[in-house]
């Protein structure tokens, strides 16, 4: 696609074709934007696929608690804006780092680390963000089961 950049049907004929079965569900949701949904071993071959394609421009990572695992999801783009979302389980939450396909993911993923506890492998700076380093280890204030402890009230 070499001078012009790739329509929304593209991208995920480009994605099935480089993927395969691992792509688990690719879908044009509207103009100029394409949803896409893999296992986590393949989450980092969907995107340096995507970067082969010219969508390479990192807009955000991010994370959300889906009850039983964390769906991670990273949003690319050039014309076209792509998600791709993995899931990985709340008991093993490991994703390999994009910071060597994006430095600027480094931030996104101290931050789905510190708030949802998804270990980015490889991430050269995994720590402290936005909490103080005082925080609990092993507690996520953007899971589900977080109960935040409110001080006595004044009298």
């Amino acid at each position: 696609m070499k001078g012009r950049e790739p329509s929304e049907e593209e991208v995920v004929s480009w994605l099935r074709e480089r993927l395969g079965g691992a792509v688990l569900d690719a879908r044009v949701a509207r103009k100029r934007r394409v949803f896409v949904r893999v296992d986590r071993e393949h989450f980092k071959t969907a995107l340096i696929a995507l970067k082969e394609l010219g969508v390479d421009f990192l807009e955000a990572l991010t994370g959300v608690d889906a009850g039983d695992s964390i769906e991670v999801i990273a949003h690319v783009g050039r014309s076209v804006s792509v998600a791709v979302e993995t899931a990985v389980p709340k008991g093993d939450p490991r994703l390999p780092s994009l910071v060597d396909l994006y430095p600027g993911a480094e931030v996104y993923e101290r931050e789905v680390w510190e708030m949802l506890g998804v270990v980015f492998e490889g991430n050269p700076r995994l720590a402290r963000a936005f909490l103080p380093e005082d925080w609990p280890k092993g507690v996520y204030p953007l899971r589900k089961d977080y109960e935040p402890k409110h001080p006595e009230p004044l009298r």
